[in-house]
């Protein structure tokens, strides 16, 4: 039986000539969406790499400095696992060194981060996980697992300079490229044009687009917009303008147009034929403009430096919205920044911009 016999509109969900690359990335999850188990995730992790017999000066667990921190103040899935992993090497490199996690001492964290620093790991890596350490051990002296003056000890570990926003951004050219890359004869280039032109519109982080909900869409009978939720949970109302077609276009195709509680943007499902009812990896659309880079004859990777992901998207819309006119204070609205200096970091300054305000000027005999 043919796969594709039932398809709307007849779009394949895959090319029949070239089934074993579907789909083209992979399309995993990273952590449980549960917040319950989330938490009880947390907390068998931490018991793994810190015994409660540690504990000297408190009864309780040593968890119970940590669990409600990263549950609380990390709203971000990405950002738990980030944490816990960086805990988790820094933990089994100072056990290499025979310190247990609640015997470290500044100086153990200034060796910690002399060795990152000689295996060449990048300052903005060494600078979030000496965060990490100062969080974390700051919750150590504020629940009485250690003296307050060994957490200051290790709060003042100075992290190497870091240079803001390094982040590659595409020309408008090559944004326009990059959409024309992708296939858009099968349900999959359907949902990538929809999500990638949706990043580009918008200028939204990665967590707001994988955490919407077709739900979430708006109409007021004129413009389309999608209520995301932003960093820190914050709420906007992004218009969509020419990104809503294609939205369209492929939730009429996959049929989940009336799911209202369903993600907006669905993992392939695993026989090829759908869309499972879940949220998409947050890796799965970097992965994407990678792949659709290379595909319209852009290389993704900067030698020596970071190549163009997710994030480049948005730094994209931004630099493109500064470009065509918008002012610093509409674009740090459009980008959600509570400080405008933020937004400035984003835009990509160039020679011909002087040539461009010395036009403005109106002085003229």
């Amino acid at each position: 039986m043919d796969k594709n016999a039932n398809v709307p509109n007849r779009l394949k969900f895959y090319d029949d000539e070239a089934d074993n690359n579907f789909p083209i990335v992979p399309e995993t999850v990273d952590l449980p969406r549960n917040g319950e188990a989330l938490e009880t995730k947390i907390s068998e992790f931490l018991a793994r790499i810190i015994p409660t017999t540690q504990a000297s000066s408190y009864s309780a667990d040593p968890r119970s400095a940590l669990v409600p921190w990263i549950c609380d103040v990390l709203l971000s899935e990405h950002s738990v696992k980030a944490y816990g992993s960086d805990l988790a090497h820094f933990v089994r490199l100072i056990r290499d060194m025979g310190v247990e996690p609640l015997a470290v001492k500044g100086d153990e964290v200034r060796v910690y981060k002399a060795a990152l620093l000689k295996a060449g790991m990048r300052p903005t890596t060494i600078a979030r996980r000496l965060s990490v350490l100062r969080g974390v051990y700051r919750q150590f002296a504020i629940k009485g697992f250690i003296a307050w003056d060994t957490a200051q000890d290790i709060a003042a570990v100075k992290a190497p300079p870091v240079a803001k926003n390094t982040t590659p951004a595409l020309t408008s050219k090559q944004a326009i490229m990059l959409l024309a890359a992708i296939p858009q004869e099968t349900l999959q280039g359907l949902r990538d044009l929809a999500m990638l032109q949706t990043f580009f519109i918008t200028g939204c982080r990665v967590s707001a687009i994988i955490g919407a909900c077709v739900g979430h869409l708006e109409f007021d009978g004129v413009e389309y917009y999608l209520n995301v939720t932003e960093k820190r949970n914050k709420k906007a109302r992004k218009i969509l303008l020419d990104a809503a077609r294609p939205i369209l276009a492929y939730l009429d195709a996959a049929g989940i147009k009336d799911d209202a509680e369903g993600p907006l943007f669905r993992p392939l499902s695993r026989n090829g034929l759908g869309f499972e009812q879940r949220q998409l990896d947050r890796k799965t659309p970097w992965r994407l403009v990678k792949h659709y880079c290379r595909a319209a004859g852009i290389s993704p990777d900067r030698l020596g430096a970071r190549g163009i992901g997710i994030h480049s998207l948005r730094k994209t819309a931004i630099n493109d919205a500064i470009r065509n006119g918008a002012q610093m204070h509409e674009v740090r609205q459009f980008a959600g920044h509570a400080d405008i200096r933020t937004t400035e970091l984003y835009f990509v300054r160039r020679e011909e911009d002087a040539d461009q305000a010395a036009r403005r000027i109106q002085i003229r005999r």
